[in-house]
């Protein structure tokens, strides 16, 4: 058998730091704890068919809807705790870039990490994703670590609201899509950020001493 090598000579495309950190810490564990989840659920719900078979319908309907219920709270939390730990890792970084730069932070908005980004944004031109989406994901980090998950609180006498596409009548909601949305985007927002500084790096090595300069 003739082994087909031609995809070697294509040009491989190296994971950014930041995605190999994210898919180590965040992704990764993510991905195993739904596994984990659903895998649990599965074999609970078959035990329950197997051993309930001559049960009415409603009674079976009523103890597997308790079950399914205390498996999708299981899901919200490793939701809730995967979106704290892309946050921490994107604020690491954004807290990175903000020193490499000596960026001057004003306090526009109600989180530090929105106010490096718009200030790297004032020094290297927007990003590709607006500062509200992170200052929404801020938002919900909060909520989770401070406010018990709750859709609305108050903070030092302010009131403070999540997102209403994160949220439901009353606690943070999150689901698979909203995690790979946020996974994405701040993914997007560091590498442009990285060759921005790398890009104005090597322009001035390039452009070389100043005239008189000795």
């Amino acid at each position: 058998m003739e082994l087909d090598l031609s995809s070697l000579e294509e040009p491989q495309e190296i994971p950014h730091e930041f995605e190999i950190d994210l898919n180590c810490i965040v992704v990764t564990n993510h991905a195993l704890t739904l596994e984990g989840i659903n895998r649990s659920e599965d074999e609970e719900l078959a035990k329950i068919e197997e051993g309930f078979a001559h049960e009415d319908f409603e009674t079976v309907r009523s103890i597997t809807g308790y079950l399914q219920n205390f498996y999708e709270d299981l899901r919200q939390a490793a939701h809730r705790l995967a979106l704290v730990g892309l946050i921490t890792r994107l604020q690491h970084w954004v807290e990175r870039f903000a020193e490499q730069t000596n960026v001057k932070k004003d306090k526009i908005r109600d989180s530090l990490l929105a106010n490096q980004i718009e200030a790297l944004n004032k020094l290297l031109g927007p990003g590709p994703t607006p500062v509200s989406f992170f200052q929404d994901l801020v938002t919900v980090r909060d909520s989770i670590i401070h406010a018990d998950s709750k859709a609305e609180w108050e903070h030092n006498g302010k009131p403070r609201r999540v997102a209403n596409h994160y949220r439901n009548a009353f606690d943070v909601e999150l689901n698979e899509e909203h995690l790979k949305e946020a996974v994405q985007k701040t993914t997007e927002q560091v590498k442009w950020y990285d060759e921005k500084i790398n890009a104005s790096r090597i322009s001035a090595k390039s452009a070389g001493p100043s005239p008189g300069s000795p």
